[in-house]
């Protein structure tokens, strides 16, 4: 299983003036590699108000 988390800037400080973030995971398929996840991070970025700060591709094995 893998998961996309996009880690947004939403432009906004908090009180101790460090940039507030957002994030979102998103499961994908498998076949997703880092070049498929950067070009929908890019898209989602396009849809929303937040600027991409990080992007994850997530691999999680079972093991047992």
């Amino acid at each position: 299983m893998k998961q996309l988390r996009i880690v947004y800037n939403t432009g906004e400080l908090s009180q101790t003036g460090r940039p507030i973030v957002r994030r979102n995971n998103i499961d994908v398929e498998d076949s997703v590699d880092s070049t498929k996840a950067v070009q929908a991070a890019q898209i989602i970025e396009g849809l929303t108000n937040y600027t991409i700060q990080e992007v994850y591709l997530i691999v999680t094995t079972q093991v047992m």
